[in-house]
């Protein structure tokens, strides 16, 4: 038979915050909103013993159905049930694997990404690279497929807040440290109306919260060079290990903050924090194997140039040739494969003074290939990583908490051989930061009504560029002031390219992603009716500050071949080229978008147990993606070929003169508004 009016109690055993609900007349109750943990359940009616089930562990998104039988008796008297079998979940039809705290702290994890252990759930693939999972590879570890759906199509979550970076990518913004994780889930298809946004699974990660006693941990994982086996490629040239150290440290805290005096009307005011900080240092071999010119060659002799087979490769003359029978311009070749110094074009001879000079050959090899190589070069990473949470209970009917997130990734990593000064080609340095806060309420308006407000933002940015190209004066290298005036800023070292050789120079790459979202959730309970109603927004706002190659130059073979438009095997190199002032090349005039979007999500939900034996799920959900816009309305929306062309007032008199149609040019691209 049901008990009607029986009191059941669900108390957290860390923090001893307790939550209670009334049965109906057949029985049913319901507490909505209660945070992961291990609980003890209570229930008490008069005329039955009190009821004790201790073990009670609910799960990150758990909607857990826990069916008690009470004893006739006293109240004075009690039953305890304790070691029950994990809660079956009966309540919905949504299916979410779990990795619980256990699992969190003890099972091996490489690199320490908690997101990692996601690969042991059913259905869940892991579609990265399997060398980048360390916790600031934010691209690589947001490959996941669940169920089937697309990979990067997942929404991933922390503390109920987005946990998404770079608009358009969906890479993950923030990855906790493992000891700061209390447990995560992955929900693989979901029937809960509040989530959504997603293309295939949630991924939702909890932290802890502090308890009623302090902990602490305290760790350090090294490895070292003489730990390390050696490489392939250094074993294969007869090299030493190369140099290697890495660095994961830290330590986490957690525990109850006493303020003495400080009350409410209802109870003291109970105040837990938690806070982790770790620290990651890593040299990490890079066997750098590069290509630049001999030192005869910057001269302009290519009296040594040859072809893998060793064969003799021949250097042309652009500027003299004769024609054969067919009138086709046939190139003559340069007397001994020397091009005089008085050809050198002084630009060339000025970007050639910051090539590295080689420092060994390679056999079987073209020469001038693989002639520049550091072989214990080690590239460097330096992560930190810091999470404070504050959780308050405002005595039993109020329960909020603060959360702070940042972490900054520094790689320098060096590509060229150029590792120190202007022309550097590597991630020197390349950087993800991160910070994330969340404010999050929790109010019970009433024993069956209860209101949870939640605000968060965070911000993720990504930059890379060549620390010693940023403040280089480009007209040193002997190009006109008259070119570089028109020319936007920051120039830097410019863009230099030889076919068949390593580059000098990059461009500079940075991305903004600011999320702002507000969610409000009201869950009320009306007999067997467990009823929510709510909705999420988010402002998204992507800048991307990309430069691309604003000066590029790029020597070809071809202008040095005998035959320019066709392969030769045998004939030209486009250092020679380079140095005949024969490039091609083009400036980009960087347009730094500033995209903006908003997102809606209202629901509602009605959790109905019409039995002890069935559940119904009756729920709705509408995701608004708001059409995306640039800040300064520069969204290209279509080509029209009637509206006047911009090119038709640009046209100089002269040439108008000559060409009158040229005045009646039309087609041009329409804007988005």
């Amino acid at each position: 038979g049901a008990v009607p009016g029986a009191t059941v109690a669900a108390t957290n055993v860390s923090n001893s915050e307790s939550r209670s609900a009334t049965t109906d007349i057949q029985g049913a109750y319901s507490i909505p909103l209660l945070p992961p943990g291990n609980y003890q359940v209570t229930v008490e009616a008069q005329g039955f013993k009190r009821l004790v089930r201790d073990g009670v562990v609910l799960q990150v998104g758990q909607q857990a159905g826990l069916s008690m039988v009470l004893e006739v008796g006293q109240v004075t008297e009690s039953v305890n049930v304790t070691a029950e079998a994990p809660l079956l979940a009966t309540e919905t039809a949504s299916r979410v694997g779990v990795v619980t705290t256990r699992q969190v702290e003890n099972l091996p994890l490489n690199s320490r990404n908690p997101f990692m252990l996601g690969a042991m759930m059913s259905g869940v693939n892991f579609r990265g690279a399997a060398i980048w999972q360390r916790p600031f590879d934010n691209g690589a570890i947001a490959e996941w497929s669940v169920n089937g759906g697309r990979q990067s199509n997942n929404e991933f979550l922390l503390d109920g807040a987005p946990n998404n970076a770079q608009m358009g990518s969906n890479n993950i913004a923030y990855v906790p440290p493992v000891d700061s994780v209390q447990e995560f889930s992955v929900q693989q298809n979901s029937y809960d109306a509040q989530y959504g946004k997603t293309g295939g699974g949630v991924f939702n990660v909890v932290l802890k919260s502090g308890t009623n006693q302090h902990h602490g941990v305290v760790y350090e994982f090294m490895r070292r060079r003489w730990m390390d086996a050696n490489t392939y490629q250094n074993n294969a040239i007869g090299q030493p290990r190369p140099d290697h150290r890495l660095d994961q440290y830290g330590f986490q805290l957690d525990g109850p903050i006493f303020i003495p005096g400080l009350l409410r009307k209802n109870g003291p005011v109970r105040l837990f924090y938690m806070g982790q900080y770790e620290g990651y240092y890593e040299k990490w071999p890079q066997f750098l194997n590069n290509s630049w010119p001999e030192p005869e060659m910057r001269q302009g002799d290519f009296s040594k140039l040859r072809n893998p087979s060793g064969e003799f490769i021949t250097i042309y003359d652009p500027n003299a040739a004769t024609t054969d029978a067919g009138g086709n311009p046939i190139r003559t070749p340069f007397p001994n494969n020397l091009i005089p110094g008085n050809r050198i074009h002084p630009v060339a001879r000025n970007v050639t003074s910051f090539m590295p000079l080689p420092n060994t050959s390679t056999p079987g090899v073209r020469y001038s290939t693989s002639n520049h190589q550091i072989p214990n070069y080690a590239a460097t990473d330096d992560f930190y990583n810091l999470t404070l949470k504050f959780d308050w209970h405002f005595g039993d009917n109020h329960r909020a908490f603060f959360r702070h997130a940042s972490n900054d990734r520094t790689e320098d990593r060096c590509v060229n051989g150029v590792c120190e000064g202007p022309g550097m080609d590597g991630q020197q340095p390349f950087q993800r930061i991160n910070d994330a806060y969340v404010l999050d309420w929790v109010s019970n308006i009433s024993a069956t009504t209860i209101l949870n407000i939640r605000a968060s933002s965070n911000r993720f940015v990504e930059k890379g560029f060549g620390r010693d190209n940023m403040d280089f004066d480009v007209s040193s290298l002997g190009l006109p002031r008259s070119l570089l005036s028109q020319l936007p800023s920051p120039i830097m070292f410019g863009r230099w390219e030889n076919q068949g050789y390593s580059n000098l120079g990059r461009a500079r790459s940075m991305n903004f992603t600011n999320s702002y979202n507000l969610a409000g959730n009201l869950t009320k309970v009306i007999g067997t009716h467990t009823m929510d109603v709510g909705s999420g927004g988010r402002r998204t706002r992507c800048m991307i500050l990309n430069t691309g190659n604003i000066l590029f130059f790029r020597g070809q073979t071809r202008w040095t071949q005998r035959l320019w438009n066709q392969a030769e095997p045998n004939a030209g190199d486009a250092y020679a080229s380079f140095l005949l002032g024969g490039v091609e090349g083009s400036s980009n005039y960087p347009l730094f978008p500033f995209f903006r979007q908003w997102y809606f999500a209202p629901y509602f939900q009605d959790d109905w147990k019409v039995s002890r034996r069935l559940t119904l799920n009756l729920r709705f959900r509408w995701d608004l993606n708001m059409y995306p816009d640039e800040k300064y309305d520069r969204i290209n929306r279509g080509f029209d070929p009637t509206m006047a062309s911009p090119i038709a007032r640009q046209i100089p008199a002269d040439m108008l003169a000559l060409y009158p149609n040229l005045a009646n040019l039309s087609g041009g691209l329409q804007l988005a508004g």
